[in-house]
């Protein structure tokens, strides 16, 4: 028996949806070069993301204040306590815009002094949820349920590494405002692509072994394949970023070893695509994905990607880098407006939030990867 309550059922992933759309406005801000007058979509797409992001805040905190049992229930459900990492990944989107796009309307100051507190917000929740869900498995006494395992658990990696998309923006503003920090930013951010990237290392094969010693997870996680494609494309923005501001601060000469191991990585997020694409196609014709909020885990991964793939295509200009970039951007909006349209008709009939009681019998109590994706 299932009950419809919009702040108890409020689902953890819901910030996946403001990673995404700010991703999105994003990459349509830095396709102005080449295709004038975009910057104006990305100003609608940055508004909607950022008045989303405190609207998602509100029934975020209520919920954890008014209805805490029921974010108890979800911290300790292995799909669903994944994905209380997307708050502070949002946080960090958000000061990415700030950066971006409402940075040339603010005063510079006040701009850095923005992204700078969105940037410590983030990199303080991402800590504390990367070491809680990381432990929480450690610590199982039972063997997780096959059903269970699914991509949603490299998100605390993706996490950390996501930080570096506000850190290094952050880190050039410090060049000019506070100096002296810079090193320590610079630290900071090497250690969080450090954590994320042997967690996704570690957390990966996990995953892997599971796929290769079980059925595929039932279709309503398909999404969660999303998930993975985050990893390549984060890992080569951050190498491009951390490569020029290691120059800045003098800790290297040549940049080069840093672009090569980012277009390496690019080269993965190509077979990773057609992974996932194949695995959509088969579990279509097995009868199809259900819609539901886990699908926006489709989106953020293919934004960072797409944002990977337009640096390369600066740091390697060739038509096949920017037709492949404007290939994926192309293929992110059209998904985003999909999913966006059925989020709304979601929201509308109600059906984004339901979820079982606390005082549901033993007897009644839905499949184990489900509510998340609800």
């Amino acid at each position: 028996m299932q009950e419809k309550h919009a702040i108890k059922h409020f689902a953890p992933g819901w910030f996946a949806v403001i990673m995404g759309t700010g991703g999105l406005a994003n990459i349509l801000f830095l396709w102005e070069g080449q295709i004038p007058g975009l910057w104006r979509s990305s100003l609608v797409v940055a508004a909607l993301a950022d008045v989303g992001f405190f609207i998602v805040l509100i029934p975020w905190l209520l919920r954890w204040v008014r209805h805490f049992d029921y974010v108890r229930r979800d911290l300790h459900h292995p799909v669903s306590s994944n994905f209380f990492v997307t708050m502070p990944v949002a946080t960090v989107i958000l000061g990415t815009n700030i950066h971006l796009i409402w940075g040339p309307h603010l005063n510079r100051a006040w701009a850095f002094g923005l992204m700078l507190a969105c940037w410590v917000i983030a990199v303080a929740g991402v800590a504390f949820f990367t070491l809680f869900t990381t432990f929480r498995f450690i610590r199982a006494e039972a063997p997780p349920d096959p059903e269970t395992m699914n991509f949603s658990w490299i998100m605390a990696p993706i996490a950390n590494m996501a930080l570096l998309l506000l850190g290094n923006p952050v880190l050039g503003q410090a060049l000019q405002f506070r100096p002296d920090w810079c090193l320590t930013i610079f630290a900071v951010n090497a250690a969080m692509l450090g954590i994320g990237f042997f967690l996704f290392l570690f957390i990966g094969a996990i995953i892997f072994v599971r796929l290769a010693q079980h059925p595929l997870p039932p279709a309503e996680t398909t999404p969660t394949f999303g998930i993975f494609l985050s990893a390549a494309g984060l890992a080569v923005s951050c190498l491009l970023d951390l490569g020029i501001h290691a120059r800045s601060l003098g800790l290297v000469t040549e940049t080069g070893l840093f672009s090569v191991g980012a277009a390496t990585l690019w080269g993965f997020g190509m077979w990773i695509l057609a992974i996932i694409l194949i695995i959509c196609l088969h579990q279509v014709r097995r009868g199809g994905i259900p819609f539901s909020l886990g699908w926006w885990a489709f989106v953020f991964p293919l934004a960072a990607y797409t944002i990977g793939s337009q640096k390369i295509a600066l740091r390697f200009p060739s038509p096949l880098t920017r037709g492949y970039a404007l290939l994926l951007t192309v293929t992110l909006v059209g998904l985003w407006l999909y999913i966006l349209a059925n989020t709304l008709r979601g929201v509308a009939r109600g059906t984004l939030f339901l979820g079982r009681p606390l005082d549901l019998p033993a007897g009644g109590e839905r499949a184990p990867g489900a509510s998340q994706f609800r």
